[in-house]
């Protein structure tokens, strides 16, 4: 089976034979842009979420036993978050013949992708902080080691990763297509900050975090906020989350690129329910997502490339290799922006 092809039919095929539950409607949702979702209406009543995952996960234990582990905790601290259902042999992730082919099933968390301005990026940062505490207190969470592979942005680029594609990619027909970013990417890795306190907010490995909470990864119901998606929950800094969360929800087209009000109140939210990590260590996230959108567009470029791992915006882009380069220089053209602006927005967080 094409992962990226599975139909409407197939899902519901797979939750009637796998996890013995009928459904009167299955709808695929277009908004995911690593797995393939669907949402399924169970004849009995009430909502589930089918995902076919994407082949790079491996279809590994942990993208199941985590997720459940940390549903389990967050729920019982009365945090919404979907939970998963075991198939009908009593596994979280049920594979197929096809190679990586890893099906799931969670729960159905009601409500709608936030506005993209700062009042929804307080509230989403409030639901980070949220989900952070109660996962560290009072220690981190067990979790099982992710599989190998390039699917989180908990890694500092280097000038080098953009140069090795050189090597890594000589044969392939459309490299010369990307000299520009590459050479751009390069550049912005290159003028990343030095100091070790930055380099260890992509090296650490002591806390709890989500690595993926963008705007799409939050629903909101009528100011109740839920983060879902949970399959590269891991440990790190938890700046990276929120930075992560900051350059989505602060980043648009148009100019300046950067909201630096909604930054200020996504800090402020996470501030109010999240970890202390202390004034020094929030100084470093301008910084963090400047690190944050050159890796993203290291990511993209690779998948253009390759045309492996993020799912194609049929909508908006002719072509796999279009989408993941246009999104690429956007990516570096909001790092350059951080860049020229980082003491600014520094200051904003210092006083």
């Amino acid at each position: 089976m094409d992962h990226l092809e599975a139909t409407e039919e197939q899902a519901a095929a797979v939750l009637a034979g796998r996890w013995g539950i009928s459904s009167s409607k299955v709808t695929a949702v277009r908004s995911g842009r690593v797995n393939q979702t669907f949402l399924a209406e169970r004849e009995d009543g009430g909502k589930l979420v089918v995902q076919l995952l994407n082949p790079d996960f491996q279809a590994s234990p942990a993208l199941g036993e985590n997720w459940d582990a940390v549903s389990r905790k967050l729920l019982e601290g009365g945090i919404p978050c979907p939970a998963l259902l075991p198939d009908k042999e009593g596994r979280l992730l049920s594979e197929g013949p096809g190679w990586g082919e890893a099906w799931r099933v969670s729960t159905f968390v009601s409500g709608a992708r936030p506005e993209q301005n700062a009042r929804a990026a307080r509230l989403a940062a409030k639901c980070l902080g949220s989900c952070h505490s109660a996962l560290n207190a009072p220690r981190p969470a067990d979790l099982l080691p992710l599989p190998s592979g390039d699917f989180t942005n908990q890694r500092l680029p280097k000038a080098s990763d953009f140069e090795d594609f050189r090597t890594l990619y000589r044969r392939h027909p459309s490299l010369e297509r990307i000299g520009k970013p590459l050479a751009r990417g390069a550049e912005e890795a290159m003028r990343l900050p030095g100091s070790p306190s930055f380099q260890r907010v992509f090296l650490m490995k002591d806390l709890v975090i989500h690595l993926d909470p963008k705007r799409d990864n939050f629903l909101d119901d009528g100011g109740r906020y839920a983060l879902i998606d949970w399959d590269t929950v891991s440990y790190g800094d938890p700046l990276l989350d929120l930075g992560e969360l900051c350059r989505s929800f602060a980043a648009s087209e148009g100019t300046p690129r950067f909201d630096s009000e909604t930054m200020g109140q996504a800090l402020a939210g996470y501030r109010e329910t999240g970890l202390d990590l202390g004034d020094r260590h929030f100084s470093l996230l301008p910084a963090a997502v400047r690190g944050i959108a050159v890796n993203l567009a290291r990511r993209y470029l690779a998948d253009a490339l390759l045309e492996s791992h993020f799912v194609w915006d049929r909508e908006n882009y002719p072509s796999l290799f279009e989408q993941n380069v246009s999104r690429a220089g956007f990516l570096l053209d909001l790092a350059e922006e951080l860049r020229e602006r980082e003491f600014e927005l520094m200051k904003l967080i210092t006083g």
